[in-house]
């Protein structure tokens, strides 16, 4: 327990000593706030993740080709540029494939003002701009897609037959940690999106997330992405070639699992249905907010069931027809689904960590308030 005339010269001195020569490096728990979270674009996944993606720590998105990676970094982008009109994103685009016409149907803003699109030719190349990305202040999210892509600039320089083994990991290592510190320092998000390779290293083969251990030390949350068993939701259509009937699909249920998580419980999963086609039956692209909104309001009382066809929303409106009418309900008025993220949101802030902030309001008789340090008489 502290002792009751407070904390002692030494241990002042101490304090103020590290703030001098550690900056803000140097924490106090009795500053310790909530961080900011930005939407995923799924309120089940903001809810799984106890937000959303946290300001200031670094996030890592992993699963095979094609399962919906960059979408949801667009999709958390496109928020972002909601939530924080006075800064802009960024995509640090190594596949060199980014897709802009896709991204602007999810809602980002791909004018100069706004965002910033990066082709890099190696590992080192990503590193400076990523570094030069957060030390502006000015850019809320780095994507970087993707880790699996990058590639040192010794391999990329050197001839097929010369080994350059070791050294992307080696660069990536120091990116990460590098980019841990900026991110806190200027109150960003770093997403990094990454792939499973075979695991040619281990007797048991299976495969492994790409890249250097050190991204799971440096990273505060990994999603794992997959797809569920349910069937995928198609649309009759005539071919344009053969002119034979087909199908088209439009949307898939992704599950997504919370697989570290440094500032709420850990293991949570979400399923949410994305919409990759725009159709008058299942609506426009982008995660289906009606569906979820329904699943995560009836499992967190959000939405409370009355009877088996009969439910109450967050606004106090009672809807009966069961649950194909409180769809409608949802698709037809937007504000509900908001309504339903934020009373879920409630139900577990508590689980919810704070983060940590430097301020010296209260501080020893004898040290400067503003600085941290000693003062000379009293020294």
């Amino acid at each position: 327990m502290p002792s009751p005339k407070g904390p002692s010269k030494g241990l002042a001195k101490l304090r103020a000593d590290l703030t001098k020569t550690y900056g803000d490096r140097v924490s106090r728990r009795d500053t310790m706030t909530r961080p900011t979270f930005i939407s995923t674009g799924s309120i089940t996944l903001d809810y799984a993740m106890g937000g959303g993606f946290a300001l200031g720590r670094t996030h890592e998105i992993v699963g095979p080709e094609g399962m919906g990676k960059t979408t949801l970094l667009n999709l958390t982008i496109a928020n972002a540029q909601r939530q924080f009109p006075d800064r802009a994103a960024a995509i640090i685009d190594m596949e060199q494939a980014y897709d802009f016409e896709w991204a602007v149907k999810l809602g980002v803003d791909i004018s100069e003002e706004r965002f910033f699109h990066l082709y890099p030719n190696d590992s080192e190349d990503v590193s400076d701009q990523i570094a030069m990305l957060l030390r502006s202040g000015e850019v809320v999210v780095v994507g970087v897609d993707s880790i699996g892509g990058m590639e040192s600039r010794a391999a990329f320089e050197k001839k097929a037959e010369e080994s350059a083994m070791g050294k992307n990991a080696q660069v990536i290592s120091r990116m990460v940690k590098r980019v841990a510190g900026l991110a806190r320092e200027h109150n960003a998000a770093p997403i990094f999106i990454n792939q499973y390779r075979a695991n040619i290293g281990s007797p048991r083969g299976g495969e492994k997330p790409a890249g250097p251990s050190a991204l799971k030390y440096n990273t505060t949350t990994q999603l794992k992405m997959s797809r569920t068993s349910e069937p995928t939701k198609k649309v009759s259509i005539t071919d344009a070639v053969s002119k034979a009937p087909a199908e088209l699909e439009v949307s898939r249920q992704l599950r997504v699992k919370v697989a570290r998580n440094k500032l709420a419980p850990q293991g949570r999963v979400a399923d949410f249905w994305l919409k990759n086609v725009a159709t008058d039956q299942y609506g426009p692209v982008g995660i289906d907010r009606a569906d979820e909104a329904l699943a995560l309001g009836i499992a967190t009382g959000a939405i409370e069931r009355l009877t088996s066809v009969t439910y109450r929303m967050p606004d106090g409106t009672v809807v009966k027809g069961g649950r194909p009418s409180v769809e409608a309900v949802i698709a037809e008025r937007p504000e509900l689904v908001e309504q339903v993220r934020e009373k879920a949101l409630a139900s577990i802030s508590g689980d919810i960590k704070a983060d940590h902030t430097v301020s010296y309001d209260d501080v020893p008789e004898g040290v400067n308030t503003t600085t941290g340090e000693i003062l000379e008489d009293a020294a």
